[in-house]
């Protein structure tokens, strides 16, 4: 009866989003109510009213940006990130894949695991670099993944995945700790974290990059330093005085709740200094990369 009830709840989530994909299923994975996404899964439509495709209002075609937004939907943060291309001048292509796959933004970020987000995320972020590739209203030898959260997971799962030699660099801002297997590429990436990154953590120095479960045995540190023992291109970059996601707003203690019991407390966001500091890194690091 348990399970029916359980069933029938979920039915009634699917069908009450405003969707345009009525496809994607949910699984239970465990008995506190977490759940996995089915395949298949809803691919890019540049006409879908979530998405942004932005371009400088004139002069030459200029290096385009396809970015993969966080756990939690396209939110501000992911705004924010996506406004500091535009202010310098680079196209971008922005989306939110949970819309897309007919789902709520609420739902899917208290009650599917990393690896159900990341699938939603993947299924239409592969679709909108393909869209970058093949069109010409910007510089489509010149293509950078960006991401974070979940959809920073995404972007470092891409780099193995996507074999298009016009993708010129992966910025994958704190990304998740658990998901997609990440594999080996020659793409130069940086990895952005705040230094006090607990998220989800059991203490305060329970910071994501360094964390291991059983479905994600493998850390992001230790990942990293298998690609740097090969001298593939990429590093950590670490920001004092930030947590999760640096453009969540100032930085702050926050306590996230599961329903009526508390989850776990962690810092996000970070204070104006990191950011412009962020800001510099993250383009200069872009401009470094672009090929004539």
């Amino acid at each position: 009866m348990r399970k029916l009830i359980i069933l029938l709840l979920v039915s009634v989530v699917i069908y009450a989003c405003d969707t345009t994909s009525k496809t994607t299923q949910l699984k239970q994975v465990s008995s506190r109510g977490w759940y996995t996404t089915l395949e298949p899964f809803a691919e890019f439509n540049p006409n879908h009213k979530s998405v942004e495709i932005w371009t400088p209002a004139e002069g030459q075609k200029v290096p385009i940006i396809v970015y993969a937004h966080g756990g939690a939907g396209y939110r501000d943060d992911d705004r924010a990130r996506v406004a500091m291309f535009r202010r310098n001048g680079f196209a971008t292509i922005s989306f939110d894949a949970y819309e897309m796959n007919g789902l709520d933004w609420e739902f899917v970020t208290r009650k599917v695991t990393n690896t159900g987000k990341q699938n939603l995320i993947w299924g239409v972020f592969r679709g909108a670099v393909a869209y970058a590739v093949k069109n010409d209203n910007w510089d489509n030898q010149n293509i950078f993944l960006y991401g974070a959260s979940n959809g920073g997971r995404t972007v470092l799962y891409a780099g193995s995945e996507l074999v298009n030699k016009n993708i010129r660099g992966i910025i994958s801002e704190a990304p998740a700790a658990t998901g997609y297997s990440l594999g080996d590429f020659n793409i130069p990436t940086i990895i952005p974290f705040g230094k006090m990154d607990n998220w989800a953590g059991k203490s305060e120095t329970d910071y994501v990059w360094t964390r291991t479960y059983p479905s994600s045995p493998i850390s992001i540190e230790h990942w990293v330093k298998s690609l740097q023992e090969k001298e593939r291109p990429i590093k950590f970059i670490f920001y004092e005085n930030a947590g999760h996601l640096l453009f969540e707003g100032p930085l702050e203690k926050v306590t996230v709740r599961r329903g009526d019991t508390i989850a776990f407390t962690a810092y996000q966001g970070a204070d104006d200094k990191a950011l412009k500091q962020y800001e510099h890194d993250v383009i200069t690091f872009v401009n470094s990369n672009l090929v004539e």
